[in-house]
C-alpha cells in the first residue's frame, strides 16, 4: 500500500498541494536525521519511530524505510525488517544499503536464495564494499560454490583487510578445496587480527589436523575447552585430532564425552563408533553406531560403518541390509557400492557383485580394488579380454598410489625441514615429491617456496605456475592477482 501510496505522492498537483508536499518532504527529512541521531546513542525504539513518523511524511522515502528495517532488526523484529528491506529496494532499485541489509539479514534466516540474489545486486552496486562481498562470499561457500567464495572474500579482504571473519572464512574456504597451505595462512592472518575468537582458533586446529601437526591441533582444541568447556565442535574435533594421530583411547574418551553433554549429536555416536570399532570393542561400536542412524537415519556414514562391524562378526545379510541403507541415503557412496560388491561375490551373487563393482569404478574409477575385484569376478565369468583389462588397470593404479603415498612423505618431511629452515634438505625432499606425484599441487607450491628462499626465482616461478595450473585457487605470497 506505500509504495501506492508513493506513485499517487509523485503525481503532479496544485501549487497548494506541491507546497505541502514540499513542507512533507522537509519534515521527513528532519524526522530522518533525528531518528540517526537516536541510532548513534542505540535507543533501537525511539529510531524507529522517527522514521515510521518520517515515511508518513513522505511515503517514497526509501532510505528511511531501508533504516526503518534495520531499527526493526536490532528490535527482533526480522520479518519486519527483511519486508521493510525488500519495500526500500523496489523503491529505490539503486539503493545499495536496502539491498545489502536484505541480503545479510536473509543469510541470517538462511534464506540463502534470497541472500544470493539481493547481495550480488549490492555488490554490482558497490562492488569495493567489503562486508558486502565478504557476505556474498560466505553464502557462495554455504552453498557449495567455493571457488565463487574465494574469489569474493579475496576481493573483501583487498577492500578491507582487517576483517577477521573474511580471513578465517577464506581459510575455511581453502581448505574445503585442499589448499591447506593457504588456509592455515588465512587463519594465521584471522587469529592475529581477533586473538580472542574460539572460532577461528578452532578452524585454525582443524586445518593444522590435516596438515599432521596433531600436538599443535591438540593443544589449540584443549585451549579452547579451557576457556569455554561448552564449546561442542572444539571438543568434538579434539576426539578426531586423537583419532588421526592414533590415541583410540583418548579418542574414545572425548567421543563419550561429547554423547553424554549431549545426547542426540548423531554424528559423536559416529565417530564413538570408529573409534571403537578400531579398538576391536564391536559390540559398543555396534551400540554407538545403531544409536548415530536413530538419532539421524540420512547419515550415510553410520550405516556404512555399522555394516563393516555386522560384516566382521559374521552377520553378512544384515550388513547388506546396512549398506543398502546408506546406498538409499546416497547412491553416489563409492565405498558403500564396493563394500556391497564384496559381500554379494562372498555369497555367490557373480551378476550383482560385478554391477556393484562397475558402479563403484564409474564413481571412483581410480578405485583399484574395485578393478581387482572386477577383474577376478570377469576372469572366474570367461571373461578374458575384460578381466585381463580390470587387473591391468588395478595394477597401474597400485603403483600410482605407492607413488603418492611416498610423496605425501615426502612432501611432509620437506615441509618440516622449511618450517626448521634447513632449505636445501627441504628442496631435496620437495623435488622427490614432485617427482613421485607430478600431479600433487602443494608439492610443487612447496617446492616454489623452498627454491624462493634458496634464491632460484625462475624455478620457483615456475613451479608456482604449475601449482596455480593444478589448483588455480593457490595465491603466490606476496604477488597479487
Amino acid at each position: 500500500m506505500l509504495l501506492l501510496a508513493c506513485a499517487a505522492a509523485a503525481r503532479p498537483g496544485s501549487a497548494s498541494g506541491q507546497t505541502k508536499a514540499d513542507a512533507g518532504a522537509g519534515e521527513a527529512t528532519r524526522l530522518f536525521a533525528h531518528g540517526a541521531e537516536l541510532e548513534r546513542k542505540g535507543d533501537w525504539a525511539g529510531a524507529a519511530a522517527a522514521f515510521e513518523a518520517a515515511l508518513a511524511q513522505d511515503p517514497g522515502m526509501a532510505r528511511a524505510c531501508d533504516r526503518l528495517g534495520f531499527a526493526l532488526g536490532q528490535l527482533g523484529r526480522t520479518a519486519d525488517a527483511i519486508a521493510r528491506f525488500r519495500q526500500a529496494a523496489a523503491m529505490a532499485p539503486r539503493l545499495f544499503d536496502a539491498h545489502y541489509h536484505l541480503g545479510a539479514t536473509l543469510w541470517w534466516t538462511r534464506d540463502l536464495d534470497g541472500a544470493l540474489a539481493a547481495l550480488q545486486r549490492a555488490v554490482e552496486l558497490d562492488p569495493r564494499h567489503a562486508e558486502a562481498q565478504y557476505y556474498l562470499g560466505v553464502v557462495l561457500r554455504e552453498r557449495g560454490d567455493t571457488l565463487g567464495a574465494v574469489e569474493h572474500l579475496r576481493t573483501s579482504i583487498q577492500q578491507n583487510a582487517a576483517i577477521a571473519r573474511a580471513h578465517m572464512q577464506l581459510g575455511v574456504a581453502l581448505q574445503t578445496l585442499g589448499d591447506l597451505d593457504g588456509a592455515e595462512a588465512s587463519l594465521r592472518k584471522a587469529r592475529a587480527l581477533d586473538a580472542d575468537s574460539d572460532d577461528i582458533a578452532n578452524s585454525l586446529g582443524l586445518v593444522q589436523m590435516h596438515l599432521g601437526h596433531g600436538e599443535t591441533a591438540i593443544a589449540a582444541f584443549t585451549a579452547i575447552l579451557a576457556r569455554h568447556p561448552d564449546y561442542e565442535a572444539a571438543r568434538h574435533n579434539l576426539g578426531t585430532a586423537y583419532l588421526h594421530g592414533g590415541d583410540l583411547r583418548g579418542a574414545v574418551e572425548v567421543f563419550r564425552e561429547v554423547t553424554r553433554r549431549n545426547p542426540r549429536n548423531a554424528e559423536a555416536f559416529y565417530n564413538l563408533g570408529t573409534a571403537l570399532k578400531q579398538q576391536d570393542d564391536f559390540d559398543g561400536a555396534e551400540a554407538a553406531l545403531r544409536r548415530a542412524t536413530e538419532l539421524d537415519p540420512a547419515l550415510p556414514e553410520a550405516h556404512f560403518t555399522l555394516a563393516v562391524v555386522l560384516w566382521q562378526t559374521g552377520r553378512a545379510d544384515q550388513a547388506a541390509a546396512a549398506l543398502r541403507a546408506a546406498l538409499a541415503r546416497k547412491d553416489t557412496y563409492a565405498e558403500a557400492h564396493y563394500m556391497l560388491g564384496t559381500i554379494l561375490r562372498q555369497q555367490g551373487a557373480a551378476a550383482e557383485a560385478i554391477a556393484e563393482f562397475r558402479r563403484t569404478i564409474a564413481l571412483e574409477p581410480r578405485s583399484a580394488e574395485a578393478h581387482l575385484s572386477l577383474g577376478q569376478m570377469l576372469e572366474r565369468s570367461g571373461d578374458t579380454a575384460g578381466a585381463s583389462e580390470a587387473l591391468a588397470e588395478a595394477e597401474r593404479l597400485n603403483a600410482r598410489k605407492a607413488d603418492e603415498q611416498a610423496a605425501a612423505f615426502a612432501l611432509s618431511r620437506g615441509a618440516d625441514k622449511l618450517r626448521q629452515g634447513d632449505v636445501r634438505a627441504a628442496i631435496v625432499e620437495l623435488k622427490d615429491a614432485v617427482r613421485l606425484a607430478p600431479q600433487l599441487a602443494r608439492a610443487h607450491y612447496q617446492l616454489a617456496l623452498a627454491l624462493r628462499q634458496q634464491g632460484a626465482q625462475a624455478d620457483a616461478r615456475a613451479h608456482f605456475a604449475e601449482a596455480q595450473r593444478l589448483a588455480p585457487w593457490i595465491e603466490v605470497p606476496g604477488v597479487t592477482r
